[in-house]
């Protein structure tokens, strides 16, 4: 009797040293923290239901490090997954001897054990629960569950409303916005481009309007009025003005400001209504405009570019440039010159 007495007390020491060896090892080495799901649920009676169920349904929590968790069921449906929010709220563990308690919310659940780092065992009532660690579920995922059991914990009855959507799905959302971005960009461009050109077509007819009138009105002076103006025209050009002004412009002379204003008013009476119609065909710059003055009295484009200290192609591209900006296509300088000829 002593010695079967012995032999039973050091059978107990034995498996209380390694039990409480094996405890420290688990849970050094193991932790709760990250994602976990439901494998299987072994009954009493050596019955196991396995996880994700034949509608797929599976269980899962999402331990934090803050001690809380998050529990779920979810239901994949193809590439989607539903979401119903089951609790969310505190864990802890108590180490009592052999037993290690995990407890959730204030519920105890018994026998807790660290199978290995990615799998876990415990007694729930009389049931034995296997949850393995999940790895694969990106952080996205992750807040996005937790999002929902924070949000919609109180509606567990509408799991429809609960809807994450898949990787894959979530692509294609992306995908269709970045489309629908390009689409609206596109249209705007379009309809932009389409002012545009209305805004043209109609300034373009306006301006053809306006000369169709200016010629009419010009056939239209009786022969006497017609020779008035001729005759003013000729008799500025043979002007002590214009021969003074043109001396100057042939020695190099650059212009001033005041010289442009009085040249401005030397042309009034000759062509009186040129400066009003070129500034309502176009809006130009008071570069642009000079060069116009220069043209109408018959100054010639390198010594315009003298004048205004540019060079012969720069006054070339500004005559080019206002005759595409008046008429919205290109034109040679000449066409310009010919035109300013008939205001």
């Amino acid at each position: 009797m002593r010695i079967t007495y012995f032999t039973l007390l050091l059978v107990a020491a034995t498996l209380l040293c390694h039990c409480n060896g094996s405890n420290d090892k688990n849970t050094e080495e193991c932790t709760m923290t990250g994602v976990w799901t439901l494998q299987k649920v072994t009954f009493p009676t050596g019955y196991t239901y396995t996880y994700p169920d034949k509608q797929g349904y599976t269980r899962c929590k999402i331990y934090e490090p803050d001690s809380t968790f998050y529990h779920v069921e979810l239901l994949s449906t193809g590439n989607e997954m539903i979401v119903i929010p089951q609790e969310m709220a505190k864990y802890t563990f108590i180490n009592d001897k052999c037993d290690t308690l995990l407890v959730e919310n204030g519920r105890f659940m018994m026998n807790m054990n660290f199978v290995n780092d990615t799998t876990y065992t415990v007694h729930n009532n009389l049931e034995l629960e296997t949850w393995v660690k999940i790895k694969t579920m990106s952080n996205s995922r992750r807040n996005e569950i937790k999002n929902i059991v924070k949000h919609n914990i109180d509606k567990r009855d509408s799991a429809t409303n609960n809807f994450v959507l898949s990787t894959s799905e979530r692509e294609l959302r992306r995908t269709n916005n970045e489309l629908l971005y390009l689409l609206t960009i596109s249209l705007l461009f379009i309809g932009i481009l389409a002012l545009y050109g209305w805004h043209t077509f109609k300034k373009n007819r306006a301006i053809k309007e306006e000369l169709k009138q200016i010629r009419e009105q010009n056939n239209a002076l009786p022969q006497p009025v017609a020779m008035a103006m001729q005759q003013v025209e000729q008799d500025f050009f043979g002007s002590e003005y214009y021969r003074i002004l043109l001396g100057r412009i042939e020695h190099g002379e650059t212009l001033k400001e005041s010289d442009f204003d009085e040249l401005e008013q030397q042309l009034k009476p000759i062509y009186p209504n040129f400066t009003s119609r070129l500034r309502h065909v176009c809006h130009m710059s008071t570069h642009e405009y000079r060069v116009c003055l220069l043209l109408k009295i018959g100054i010639p484009p390198s010594q315009i570019a003298t004048i205004l200290c540019k060079e012969t192609s720069s006054i070339s591209s500004t005559r080019s440039r206002l005759y595409y900006k008046v008429f919205g296509k290109k034109g040679s300088s000449k066409e310009w010159d010919n035109f300013i000829a008939t205001l």
